[in-house]
């Protein structure tokens, strides 16, 4: 039964306006007021947590953003009642945008040609980033770190004067490396640019007390970053204190994965957008809280109890896909038909078939009961955003996926290897890899052996 506060017109505005508005933001440009804080990323945000692990699409760039906005970072520490995070200054060594106070992807690319090792450069950046007054009045980044170079005790003695500084003002000083997957379109040389940034993070934690940094980074890219760090330092760095994972579901006993995260994202962005459906919405499920940034907090149980989300979210579709049971529960068809093969679910791909969703309504079933037809669910499932989201992130993986066009499952890896070298796969992902190459912006780094697509 729809609620009484809201008609199904209503409901479908709030719903088009809100998909609209979060789809078209980057992690950049979302509203302050629609920022998410979902209980399974907390840890993510602990000054100790060096190493964040995060699929494509997972929030890596959104917290980034987060921690070096002096608002966000307020609103964060808050919500998740943090208040060492209120004492954390944070600035930004690399990241997703240009910035002319970071290394060009041509700048990192000629001064590892040159042999620069990658420790040194990045503790020139993250030394800069914070401030020695010695390398940010040099012009070039080659002097910044031949500066390093030629002097070996001149990192140490400016870690001593910044972590005395920060002891003095009772902060934390947090320096924040993001996009590592832009660092260079080679692989190779991308993971042996990390494996730099991972050992500047080491020595600050190893070093000092008021100097952090963290490390936002893909599984795979670490797994290969790794291969730079000491052997005996591995394990420090990715150990349960040391690094945190961001993920939009959890794993009960049983195994079964809840995605009440998912679910207490989309009620959040209704309950915040600037409207007075909004505002009808937040009525309609009472116990709204808000805070003093202004955002609205959606009550515990819209947040993270699959049963009261059931609930909210059947007003919108329905109970089942279908008439009965036995066809499936609205609830679950989403997660279940959207998760990738590694069982991820991302918010980007979930808003956008809640968004096809509605246009498939719009067009199919205008006159229906609800704001959502169940069968609408189905074109949403089907419109591949997790399939664009993982090309946009990783471009050669299409190349590879275009020659398995057309073939049944299940598909022998001999096969596939076949069908590969009948294309000459290799030959592809090395032009675009030498294409990136000579790209003057910031370009995706590309897979590890493009050369060899068979063992």
């Amino acid at each position: 039964m729809m609620s009484r506060t809201l008609s199904v017109a209503s409901h479908r505005t709030l719903l088009r306006d809100t998909l609209s508005t979060a789809l078209t933001s980057n992690a950049a440009a979302l509203p302050d007021s629609m920022m998410y804080m979902p209980g399974t990323h907390r840890a993510a945000l602990y000054a100790d947590s060096t190493v964040v692990r995060g699929k494509t699409g997972q929030g890596k760039s959104v917290w980034a953003r987060a921690l070096a906005d002096p608002k966000l970072r307020a609103i964060a520490a808050r919500e998740y009642r943090m208040p060492r995070l209120e004492r954390t200054e944070t600035v930004t060594a690399f990241g997703e945008g240009p910035d002319p106070s970071q290394p060009s992807a041509g700048e990192l690319r000629a001064l590892t040609g040159w042999g620069v090792e990658p420790t040194a450069l990045w503790s020139a950046v993250a030394l800069t980033a914070l401030g020695v007054p010695e390398l940010a009045g040099l012009p070039t980044w080659t002097e910044r770190v031949d500066r390093l170079v030629r002097n070996p005790g001149a990192t140490d003695r400016c870690l001593a004067e910044l972590e005395t500084a920060a002891r003095s003002a009772d902060t934390t000083r947090l320096v924040v490396f993001d996009a590592l997957d832009r660092l260079h379109p080679d692989r190779a040389l991308a993971e042996h640019l990390a494996s730099g940034i991972l050992n500047v993070a080491l020595a600050l934690t190893r070093g000092t007390t008021r100097l952090r940094a963290k490390v936002f980074i893909r599984p795979d890219m670490l797994d290969g970053a790794l291969a730079g760090v000491p052997r005996a330092e591995r394990a420090f760095l990715t150990s349960g204190n040391r690094s945190a994972d961001l993920s939009w579901g959890r794993t009960d006993y049983l195994g079964r994965i809840g995605r009440t995260e998912l679910y207490g994202l989309f009620f959040h962005l209704l309950g915040n957008h600037d409207s007075s459906e909004a505002a009808a919405f937040r009525a309609a499920w009472p116990n709204w809280k808000q805070d003093e940034s202004g955002r609205y907090l959606a009550p515990d149980e819209m947040s993270g109890d699959a049963t009261r989300q059931e609930e909210v979210f059947t007003t919108l579709v329905g109970c089942y896909m279908g008439t009965n049971a036995r066809q499936g529960f609205t609830y679950n068809y989403l997660a279940c038909h959207l998760q990738d093969a590694l069982g991820t679910v991302t918010p980007r791909p979930f808003l956008t078939a809640l968004a096809t969703a509605l246009e498939s309504t719009d067009r199919d079933h205008p006159d229906h009961d609800r704001p959502l037809h169940h069968n609408s669910l189905r074109h949403g499932v089907s419109c591949g955003a997790r399939a664009a989201e993982l090309h946009q992130a990783q471009p050669w993986v299409r190349l590879a996926l275009e020659p398995l066009a057309g073939q049944q499952l299940p598909l022998w890896e001999d096969d596939t290897l076949d069908l590969w070298q009948h294309v000459g796969l290799s030959d592809r992902l090395q032009e675009l890899t030498h294409r990136s190459v000579t790209d003057p912006g910031r370009a995706r780094t590309g897979p590890r052996h493009p050369a060899n697509t068979r063992p």
